[in-house]
């Protein structure tokens, strides 16, 4: 971990433009002034210890001194000491209604951009309490899982709009309900939802998830947001309003503020009812409120003690200053006899270093060209022709295994770009895309199977057969699949990866002939239930495992967001599904 003490003064940096505009004005000042003298020749020959590189190097010089004496000023300070800390604070889970509705401009700019301010505002105030997000319209989603990184909720924040839920509508007991299963299984009084919609509810379940949530201890505190007259919802493109929305019949919709139900939520969930006003979204009232609850103990591991690291840059800046002191504009006397020597040397030179490039060139393998070129590819996205240079890189070696297990890789990501119709299967191969996935799979299976049995580390063999069972996971051989799992456990035990894809395989076993594994639709209702929630891990070593280093937290938050996303897109190509939830109005 690691933090600047006085980031103010990284302002001064600003002004490395400065120096290099007006160097390079100088340059050219001095070139027009030596013109004037005479012939540019003949003025070199007047002036033949004059270096034009050296008063470069001088300038880089000062500038790398300038750059290192404002880091050390900033004070660079490195976390020595990790200390676990407990803070009391309540847990809040934010409910923000995204559906069309909330585009209406009885507030401005609009009623959801409105909201957006004030929670903006309201996390700059919290301390130690913990935040989760969920958005909703006729579904809810969750957002941001509850966490203390106030930074990222904001960054969640900026991103929410109407888009992000393809079922429209306003299903306000999908968000309690979606509120009170992200909450964690302590039982406890501290434990708060803050609903922020205009309560056009179009279900009638709403009252019956805030009793449920009260009955669990959790308070329901609503903001209306709206105008209990009605306002129009605009159609928007390109920030501009096109026309107002109408529903079947040709009718502009008008949107009211429905205060009533969202009354009846607060009133039943011991919570606090609150009307926006264009002052006030009434945020603090509800903070207000929430401070009532008892609060829990949160702990936290952060970094309480930080050595100061300046002394580093200093120095450096102290070394340069020092070397461009040393320097002369002048050209010596023995640089100039060697400038010579090295002129007249100069075809031999050339020639012998021709001569030595040709052979080393032909004694380099060509295989690692194509690996590099593979992985470059890959990194794209552009798996299929990373395939293409793989299989070159073993025809070339054979024995690359490198090259081979990034071939499974790019394999493995190719087939689930295929089943997931990213990638569109060609008219001339009469294949379905999971006919074609299947035998992608197939083949990197077989490519790990080789590195397997080629390579001897431990490690490396573990993520091999990790690979392989996704590899057999994916063509739904669950138990082709737990044999690899077995074996990579059996090679690291304390990889969760593989235990979790492990565990997932094994619940999709076929039951035994002697055992009694429920009925069949309690069985099909598991399977549908892990294929949504409990998605395997996907590869991991494309063409390294670590290939990203971003912080911890953020990793999580985004692939959760990544997920999230993929649910919204499966219900988009499949609107026969996305219509069992749906309502009729679309506002």
């Amino acid at each position: 971990m690691y933090k600047f003490e006085h980031t103010l003064f990284f302002y001064a940096l600003l002004a490395l433009p400065l120096m290099i505009t007006l160097f390079v004005l100088y340059f050219i000042s001095r070139k027009k002034k030596l013109k004037k003298i005479g012939n540019p020749i003949l003025v070199k020959q007047l002036i033949p210890f004059a270096s034009k590189k050296k008063r470069i190097a001088k300038f880089i010089l000062f500038t790398l001194a300038f750059v290192s004496l404002v880091i050390a000023i900033c004070n660079l300070q490195t976390g020595s000491k990790l200390t676990e800390v407990k803070r009391e604070g309540a847990d809040i889970i934010v409910c923000l209604d995204v559906s069309n509705s909330m585009l209406a401009q009885d507030l401005s700019p609009n009623r959801l951009t409105r909201a957006k301010y004030a929670l903006e505002k309201m996390i700059d105030n919290l301390q130690g309490d913990r935040l989760g997000l969920i958005i909703f319209a006729g579904e809810a989603y969750v957002q941001l899982p509850i966490t203390t990184d106030y930074g990222a909720a904001k960054l969640f924040l900026e991103s929410i709009g109407p888009g992000m839920v393809p079922v429209q509508g306003t299903n306000l007991e999908a968000a309690i309900t979606k509120a009170g299963e992200s909450f964690s299984s302590d039982e406890g009084k501290n434990r708060a939802i803050i609903l922020i919609t205009d309560g056009e509810n179009h279900q009638s379940e709403a009252l019956e998830a805030a009793e449920k949530a009260s009955k669990a201890g959790i308070m329901i505190n609503t903001i209306g947001i709206g105008s209990l007259n009605g306002v129009p919802i605009p159609l928007i493109e390109n920030g501009v309003v096109k026309g107002y929305r109408k529903d079947k019949e040709g009718q502009t919709v008008v949107t009211k503020l429905n205060a009533d139900i969202l009354k009846q939520i607060a009133g039943k969930a011991n919570g606090v009812y609150v009307q926006a006003s264009q002052a006030d979204v009434g945020l603090s009232a509800v903070l207000d409120k929430i401070s009532e609850l008892d609060k829990a103990q949160i702990e936290n591991k952060i970094y309480t003690d930080y050595e100061d690291q300046f002394q580093w840059f200093l120095g450096l800046a102290l070394l340069f200053i020092f070397m461009e002191f040393l320097i002369s504009e002048r050209i010596s006397e023995w640089y100039k006899n060697l400038n010579l020597f090295a002129t007249n040397k100069k075809i031999v030179a050339s020639s012998v270093l021709v001569l030595i490039a040709t052979h080393l060139f032909s004694q380099v393998p060509q295989d690692p060209k194509f690996v590099y070129s593979g992985n470059e590819k890959f990194k794209t996205g552009n798996h299929a022709a990373s395939v293409s240079d793989y299989q070159e890189a073993i025809k070339i070696n054979p024995n690359n295994y490198k090259a081979r297990f990034n071939l499974g890789n790019a394999l493995y990501q190719n087939g689930m770009d295929v089943k997931t119709g990213k990638v569109n299967v060609p008219m001339a191969i009469k294949m379905t895309p999971d006919s074609l996935s299947k035998k992608i799979f197939e083949e990197a299976a077989q490519n790990y199977a080789i590195v397997a049995n080629t390579v001897s580390n431990k490690d490396t063999l573990q993520h091999v057969w990790h690979n392989i069972g996704n590899s057999y996971l994916q063509m739904k051989e669950y138990q082709q699949a737990v044999d690899a799992y077995k074996k990579a456990l059996k090679l690291n035990p304390k990889d969760e990866d593989t235990r979790y894809n492990l565990a997932y395989a094994l619940k999709h076993l076929p039951p035994k002939k002697n055992g009694g594994g429920g009925s069949k639709n309690q069985n099909q209702n598991q399977k549908e239930e892990d294929k949504e929630n409990k998605d395997p891990k996907k590869n991991d070593a494309a063409p390294n495992k670590s290939e990203m280093s971003k912080e911890q937290a953020e990793q999580i938050l985004k692939a959760l967001m990544n997920k999230e996303q993929k649910l919204q897109d499966k219900r988009k190509q499949k609107p026969e599904d996305a219509s069992n939830n749906s309502v009729e109005k679309d506002w």
